[in-house]
C-alpha cells in the first residue's frame, strides 16, 4: 500500500498471543486512519456491558494516519483511543513527538491491545519482531526513568517509547501515556487503561519508511503546504510563544478567569506575570519541535532564580498553565512549570489536577470541605506548597488524593453537599480553561464534543476573528455566526470545525497548521496531500464525508451508553452568575433558551433526532453505517 503501512498489530496480554494482519484497502478508504480507525475498532469491540474503562475487556488502540511519518507538514501525530475511565464515554487522545512515525516505519498503521497481563509487561516492536517482555523492574519508575531504562536495555537511543508513570499504575483516572518524555495524549485517561492492563510501555524501532504513490508530486505539494503554513498570520507568534500566546488573546477578549471562575477576568498585574511574553522573556531557552513541524512551537525552558531555580524541561502549554495560573489562581509561572513537570514525569494529565485544585479550594472556602477532609492542609488560591503536596497525594492515591484521582466530575458526585455546582465539567471532563461561559461558539464546540468538555473538537476560530456581519453571511449564511453574544448561526461553524478537525486527527497531522487560523491549511490542501500519498483520488467531499461518518459513529457509541440531549449542557452556574470583571463586567452571556435553540440548530444540521441527539437510521445509512443503525435499534436507542 501507499501512504498506509499496510498492517495491523494485535496483542492479547491475557493470552500473550500476538497477531499481525493486513490492513484491508476497503477498511482504509472508509475509515482513513487515526481517529477513524480507532473509533471503528472501539465500536466493534467495546459495548455498554464494559461499564468501566478499567475493565480488562476494554481495548487500547494506537492509530496513525496515512500522512503520519511523511513529508507533510507536522505529520508526527497519532491517536490513542479507548473507552475513557475518566468520563465513561468515547475517549480519544492525540499526541505529537516522534513515536508515531516510528510505528509507521516499523510497518504498522494500528496497534490494538486487549486483555490484562498477570504481571507488569512492556511491548517491544522492532519491525516484524514483536515481544511481550517482563516489566517488573520498571514498575514504580517515572516516565523519564522508564524511557532511559528501556533504551539502555536495548542499546539504542533512537528507540521511541510510550509509557506510563506511577499515576497509571495507581489507576489515576486521568493518567496518561507519555512519549518523548513530554508528548502526552491526555484528557481521557489512556494511561489508567494501560495500568489496568499491567502494560508499562510500548517501545518501537522501525526502518521501513513510508511508501508514497506519487513521490515527486507529493514532495512539491508538501513544499507548497509548508510555504502556506509559514504565511499564516500567527506563524511567528506561535513559533515564538507556542500556545502561550493564547493568554493575551483571551485576556483581551475578557476570558481570563481566576479562582474556579469566581473571578471572571484576572487583574492586569496578575496577567502580566503569566502572559506569553513574560514566559518568553524570563524562561524560554530554545525552541523544540515534533516530527516534521514547520512552526516548532515547543520550547525548552529553565527557571533561573527563586525557590524553583534550576528546574527545566519541555512540554509546557497554555492548557496546563491556564489550569494553575488562572483556575487555581497562581501568578507564578515557575510554580506552574514545577507542577506540570511533576505531572509529565509521573504520567498524569497536566490540566485536570489544576482544575481539581481549583474545585477543592473552592469547596474548602465554602465550608464543603474542612481540614479533616484535606488531610490537615489549609487550601487557598495559588497555595504552591499545598498544591505540590496534593499532586503527590493524587499520584499515589493517598488521603484526599484518592478522591481527587477520580477527576473533578466523579469527585464532586462522591462529595455531594452542593459541590457539583462548582465542578465545571461537561460529560465528565473539565471545561476549557478560558471561555466556555463567555462565547456561544466555544460553548457549542465544547458541548457537542464526543469526548467531553473540549475546545479542540470544534474550535470557533471564525468567531474569535470578530468578522463583520457580511463576512459571516457570505461564509456561513448567517450574519450572526461571528458574534460571540448569540447562539444564532453557530451550527454550521461548529459542524465544519468538528469535521475538519476529525479529518486532521485521522490523517496524523497537527491542528496548529490548520483552521485554528483563518489562513491555515484547509480540506482542499489535505485532499491533495492524501491523494498523492496514497494514490487514491480522494475528493474534498469524500474526505469530509469520512469525517462526518466518524463523528456520527462516536456519537452513536456514546448514545449506546445512555448519552443524550440531557448531557449536551453547560454547568448551571454559567447561566446564573454574572461576570465580574473586564470588558464583560456585570454581563450574563449564556441564556438557557438560546442554548436550547442552539442545540436544535446543531442537531438539525447534523441530521440527529431533536429530542435525544441520536442519529436516526436515515442519517446513519447515508453515511454507510447500516450496522450501527441495526445495533442501536436492537438496544432500543434508535429514534423512531
Amino acid at each position: 500500500m501507499f501512504g498506509w503501512a499496510g498492517s495491523i498489530l494485535e496483542v492479547n496480554l491475557t493470552s500473550g498471543k500476538i497477531f499481525k494482519r493486513r490492513l484491508e484497502p476497503e477498511f482504509a478508504r472508509k475509515w482513513l486512519g487515526g481517529e477513524g480507525f480507532g473509533a471503528k475498532v472501539l465500536w466493534d469491540e467495546v459495548g455498554p456491558e464494559v461499564e468501566d474503562g478499567l475493565d480488562p475487556r476494554n481495548v487500547l488502540i494506537y492509530a496513525a494516519g496515512p500522512l503520519t511519518g511523511t513529508m507533510a507538514p507536522s505529520s508526527g501525530r497519532f491517536e490513542i483511543i479507548t473507552k475513557s475511565p475518566l468520563t465513561g464515554i468515547f475517549g480519544d487522545s492525540n499526541a505529537g513527538g516522534f513515536f508515531a512515525p516510528e510505528l509507521k516505519s516499523a510497518g504498522y498503521d494500528m496497534l490494538i491491545i486487549r486483555g490484562r497481563a498477570e504481571k507488569p509487561v512492556w511491548l517491544w516492536i522492532e519491525n516484524g519482531r514483536v515481544e511481550v517482555r517482563d516489566a517488573s523492574r520498571l514498575w514504580g519508575k517515572t516516565v523519564s526513568e522508564t524511557d532511559a531504562a528501556i533504551k539502555q536495555e536495548l542499546g539504542d537511543r533512537d528507540i521511541q517509547v510510550s509509557c506510563i508513570g506511577p499515576a497509571g499504575e495507581n489507576l489515576v483516572r486521568f493518567a496518561i501515556l507519555v512519549n518523548n518524555l513530554v508528548r502526552a495524549p491526555g484528557w481521557t485517561g489512556c494511561g489508567a487503561v494501560a495500568g489496568s492492563k499491567n502494560l508499562k510501555a510500548v517501545a518501537v524501532r522501525g526502518t521501513k519508511g513510508v511508501n508514497i504513490a506519487r513521490p515527486d508530486e507529493f514532495e512539491n505539494a508538501c513544499r507548497e503546504a509548508r510555504k502556506k503554513v509559514r504565511g499564516v498570520r500567527l506563524f511567528e507568534t506561535r513559533r515564538k510563544l507556542g500556545t502561550m500566546y493564547l493568554f493575551r488573546m483571551f485576556y483581551t477578549m475578557g476570558h481570563s478567569v481566576l479562582n474556579n471562575y469566581n473571578i471572571t477576568q484576572c487583574p492586569p498585574d496578575h496577567f502580566e506575570n503569566i502572559c506569553g511574553e513574560k514566559w518568553a522573556e524570563d524562561y524560554i531557552v530554545r525552541q523544540t519541535s515534533c516530527y516534521g513541524c514547520e512552526v516548532q512551537c515547543g520550547h525548552y525552558a529553565t527557571v533561573k532564580d527563586g525557590p524553583y531555580a534550576g528546574l527545566s524541561g519541555d512540554g509546557f502549554e497554555y492548557g496546563t498553565f491556564g489550569a494553575y495560573c488562572q483556575w487555581y489562581g497562581s501568578s507564578n509561572l515557575a510554580f506552574a512549570m514545577a507542577a506540570v513537570k511533576y505531572c509529565n514525569d509521573n504520567g498524569m494529565d497536566g490540566t485536570e489536577p489544576g482544575m481539581l485544585l481549583a474545585w477543592a479550594t473552592d469547596c474548602y472556602k465554602r465550608g464543603i470541605f474542612n481540614k479533616e477532609d484535606t488531610d490537615g492542609l489549609e487550601l487557598d488560591w495559588g497555595n504552591e506548597k499545598a498544591a505540590l503536596e496534593i499532586l503527590m497525594k493524587i499520584n499515589h492515591r493517598e488521603g484526599l488524593g484518592n478522591l481527587l484521582a477520580e477527576g473533578v466530575a466523579r469527585a464532586a458526585r462522591a462529595t455531594g453537599k452542593g459541590s457539583e455546582y462548582f465542578a465545571q465539567t461537561q460529560k465528565g471532563r473539565s471545561c476549557f480553561e478560558a471561555n466556555v461561559r463567555t462565547s456561544y461558539g466555544c460553548a457549542s464546540g465544547s458541548m457537542f464534543s464526543t469526548r467531553g468538555g473540549d475546545h479542540l473538537k470544534g474550535f470557533p476560530y471564525w468567531e474569535f476573528s470578530a468578522p463583520p456581519e457580511e463576512a459571516s453571511r457570505w461564509k456561513w449564511g448567517n450574519p450572526k455566526t461571528g458574534d460571540y453574544r448569540t447562539g444564532e448561526g453557530k451550527a454550521p461553524m461548529t459542524v465544519y470545525g468538528q469535521n475538519i478537525f476529525t479529518l486532521i486527527d485521522m490523517l496524523g497531522t497537527c491542528k496548529f497548521h490548520t483552521r485554528l487560523a483563518l489562513d491555515g491549511l484547509d480540506e482542499a490542501d489535505y485532499a491533495r496531500l492524501v491523494a498523492l500519498a496514497t494514490g487514491i483520488d480522494f475528493t474534498v467531499l469524500e474526505l469530509m464525508t469520512i469525517a462526518e461518518r466518524v463523528y456520527n459513529l462516536e456519537q452513536a457509541f456514546n448514545n449506546s451508553l445512555g448519552i443524550s440531549r440531557k448531557d449536551d449542557r453547560l454547568p448551571d452556574m454559567y447561566y446564573d452568575v454574572p461576570l465580574n470583571g473586564g470588558p464583560l463586567d456585570k454581563k450574563t452571556i449564556m441564556k438557557r433558551e438560546e442554548v436550547e435553540k442552539m442545540i436544535d440548530d446543531y442537531y438539525a444540521l447534523r441530521g440527529w433526532d431533536l429530542k435525544t441527539g441520536v442519529p436516526p437510521r436515515k442519517t446513519l445509512e447515508r453515511l454507510g453505517l447500516e450496522d450501527v443503525a441495526e445495533d442501536l435499534e436492537r438496544r432500543g436507542v434508535l429514534p423512531r
